[in-house]
């Protein structure tokens, strides 16, 4: 009893003296000592299998286990806010920011995602769990074969393509399938899932195979599709194919989705991602959620099979039937946007059908602009490569994530006419060139999106919105076109003193295009040397680029009456830290934003002020 007591003294005395950081740091690494303890179990696990899978999970587990104080120490210097929803805070006590940070610090969130991520990938190399993954995606692949060739009564035409009728659905594919069942416990959700489901359909020059190659190769999909990917990881192969077959190509993956707005919040999901040769003109690609096999009780997003089928056409076209299907909680969905997401504007099969489309023409520009008679220069093409890591950068911005932490704005003495949130962005993320604060904030306004979109990318109108450029000449300098739509091109701008017209006082590169389901302008401020070295056939990849822009969205409710516009401005700030958002800034940008918002408005609804 005594020597209990003792043992139980001595162990507050360990503590006594520590402050709250050092505690949280010391559970930490006992806990990673836990951690590696487990690993070498799974090693050894694992150890009794054969072939390349298990010299690959193997590899997997030791680069986990190698990375995790990396990672432990990366955070202890990068520990953000807890939630999204925290407001800014410019001071306090030391006190009270190490409790308001006490679970940033102990990154429970990224060692969750860390030990499930490997979980998945040791469970999904055994043959049992090979076997009902193969059983699964074959079942997916089928009902996404035959969703995708249904018209009417199964599918509904809408302003955001065709949804489905879930009465019909049941009747043709049974309400509960044994491999896609209902959640046992109803009583978790506060808010049930809701179904979600869309189809759109729409005609490509282009060989059917190669769009499968695109969505099943990793790298391509994530940076093709990457104004709705946020994230995508492959945790396991399970086919044995060879290097470039596709038929019958399955893997498993982690998968994150993002919307247009910030305020929208992410989708994430374990998937298995099969393709397979249906007959010898058509192709499937299918994902399907791995919530059977790997049950998790905070599951706010379930995709039931959801992907394309990739028809051959005649005269070298083929048809590509998109199916977006998913179960998902919108409740925290906040009301400017609400309408936005139920009407699957935001996640639906339009939204990303739209964005293959769209890169498919951009590709397809810029490779008839090589042609010799149309001179599309060294320079020029490696300004494009500049303006799509620049939009790359944006959408970077947009989502949420670990790394990636939004918070509320809320600032007493200025006009709270929209909600606004703040992240920082530590040095070169991105290629920003130092420490920067990036705000956003989603309003609506009653105008159509392509008259929106009109008045932002002409540098015409740009001094009635943008308040750094008010009563100077705006000149675009140069315009390289990457789309058949009107207005989709990159193009640089020059800001001219209003005392000196032939003096530059910055200049801007700026991308803006269009697709039928969503438009974006955004721009950075680039050095004029920079501009010039690129243009002269000069490296772009150590160009810094910091964008600002707009991604214009129809509201979902009004047809073509309102639209959602999501404004992002970014500030380069020496003294902002994860932990620290200086006040004059957070406020600056506010009233920036603020003062934008009502420029905008005034320009697209006042008819006069068009210019």
């Amino acid at each position: 009893m005594g020597s209990n007591g003792e043992e139980k003294k001595d162990g507050n005395d360990e503590y006594q003296d520590m402050s709250i950081v050092e505690i949280i740091d010391y559970s930490r690494n006992a806990r990673y000592e836990e951690i590696e303890r487990e690993l070498e179990e799974m090693k050894s696990y694992i150890g009794g299998g054969s072939g390349v899978q298990s010299e690959v999970q193997r590899e997997q587990i030791n680069n986990l286990s190698d990375s995790g104080r990396d990672n432990n120490d990366q955070g202890n210097r990068m520990a953000s806010s807890s939630s999204s929803t925290d407001n800014v805070q410019t001071s306090g006590s030391s006190h009270e920011r190490e409790i308001k940070h006490f679970w940033s610090r102990t990154e429970v969130g990224m060692d969750f995602e860390r030990e499930r991520n490997l979980f998945v990938s040791v469970s999904v190399g055994t043959e049992a769990f090979k076997i009902k993954i193969l059983d699964l995606a074959i079942t997916a692949m089928n009902e996404l074969a035959n969703m995708a060739i249904e018209n009417e009564p199964l599918w509904h035409p809408c302003i955001a393509g065709r949804i489905l009728n879930c009465a019909e659905y049941i009747k043709k594919f049974g309400q509960v399938d044994s491999h896609f069942p209902v959640l046992p416990n109803a009583e978790t959700y506060t808010n049930p899932l809701q179904t979600e489901a869309s189809q759109e359909t729409r005609f490509l020059a282009v060989q059917p195979v190669h769009i499968v190659e695109l969505l099943m190769n990793n790298d391509q999909y994530s940076h093709v599709l990457s104004n709705m990917v946020s994230k995508a990881k492959v945790l396991g192969v399970l086919s044995t194919q060879a290097q470039g077959d596709y038929n019958g190509a399955l893997q498993v993956m982690a998968v994150k989705f993002h919307a247009s707005s910030p305020l929208v919040p992410n989708r994430k999901c374990y998937l298995a991602r099969y393709s397979r040769r249906l007959n010898n003109n058509a192709w499937g690609v299918v994902d399907v959620s791995l919530q059977s096999l790997f049950p998790n009780p905070l599951t706010r997003y379930r995709r039931r099979p959801s992907g394309c089928l990739i028809e051959r056409f005649r005269d070298g076209l083929c048809k590509v039937t998109w199916v977006e299907h998913c179960e998902v909680d919108n409740s925290s969905v906040p009301e400017v946007c609400r309408y936005f997401v139920t009407s699957r504007h935001a996640y639906g099969a339009k939204q990303w059908l739209s964005t293959l489309v769209r890169q498919h023409e951009r590709l397809t520009h810029i490779r008839v602009r090589r042609d010799p008679k149309l001179q599309l220069s060294t320079g020029e093409a490696n300004l494009l490569i500049l303006a799509d890591q620049m939009m790359r950068n944006f959408w970077r911005n947009m989502s949420f994530s670990r790394k990636n932490r939004w918070m509320l704005v809320s600032l007493s003495d200025a006009e709270n006419i929209h909600k606004a949130i703040i992240r920082f962005v530590k040095e070169k993320e991105g290629r920003c060139p130092g420490p920067a604060l990036v705000m956003a904030a989603t309003i609506r306004i009653p105008a159509s999106a392509r008259r929106i979109f009109n008045f932002l990318q002409d540098e015409n109108s740009r001094s009635k919105w943008d308040i750094l450029s008010h009563g100077h000449v705006v000149q675009q300098t140069r315009s390289i076109s990457n789309g058949c739509v009107p207005g989709n091109h990159v193009s640089i701008l020059e800001v001219k003193s209003p005392e000196d017209p032939d003096r530059t006082v910055k200049t801007l590169l700026q991308e803006s295009f269009s697709t039928s389901a969503c438009s974006y302008v955004t721009f950075a401020p680039v050095e004029a040397s920079s501009i010039n070295m690129i243009l002269n056939g000069g490296d772009s990849d150590n160009v810094p680029v910091m964008p600002s822009g707009f991604s214009i969205l129809p509201d979902g409710l009004t047809g073509d009456e309102v639209s959602l516009v999501t404004i992002i401005f970014q500030i380069l700030d020496s003294a902002a830290s994860p932990m620290c958002f200086p006040a004059h800034s957070v406020y600056n940008m506010y009233k920036v934003i603020t003062e934008t918002a009502k420029a905008i408005t005034a320009g697209v609804v006042d008819p006069y002020n068009m210019g």
